[in-house]
């Protein structure tokens, strides 16, 4: 996915839970990608299969995620801290968990996360752009001293 092959990754998924159908990361990548076109379907199947795996840091990134496409930005937190605490070095879960805070406007822990979003995306790739962040972070802290 992050090449830009999304029909290779979908292939690869399907391979994965050929073997695995319970795969957390395949299921969710997946679910990411071929979204059903009825977001409750989706988000029931993600439902599901976090009834088996709660603590899935993949499956509840992909939950939030769904949340965040239909601005349910409360729930989304939700799913992204569960994420993060599974993964809390993963530096999209903080990033997506910075993001929703923020539409939830709780300025100030919106940008602890952003902060630790950008540190952690230091030592391993991550899918946001650090320049949007550091500009976000600036916005925030000039807003905080007004």
């Amino acid at each position: 996915m992050r090449e830009g092959k999304p029909e290779q990754a979908v292939f690869l998924y399907r391979r994965v839970l050929e073997v695995d159908p319970r795969d957390a990361v395949a299921n969710a990548g997946l679910l990411s990608i071929a979204m059903p076109a009825d977001t409750r379907q989706g988000e029931s199947q993600l439902k599901g299969l976090l009834a088996e795996q709660p603590d899935s840091p993949h499956l509840n990134f992909a939950l939030g995620n769904l949340f965040m496409g239909g601005s349910r930005w409360a729930e989304a937190q939700q799913s992204f801290f569960k994420a993060h605490v599974a993964d809390p070095a993963n530096p999209d879960y903080l990033y997506n968990l910075a993001v929703s805070l923020d539409h939830l406007h709780q300025a100030s822990l919106s940008a602890q996360y952003y902060a630790r979003a950008l540190d952690a995306a230091r030592s391993q790739p991550a899918a946001f752009d650090p320049a949007q962040v550091e500009e976000r972070l600036r916005t925030l802290r000039n807003e905080r001293q007004r």
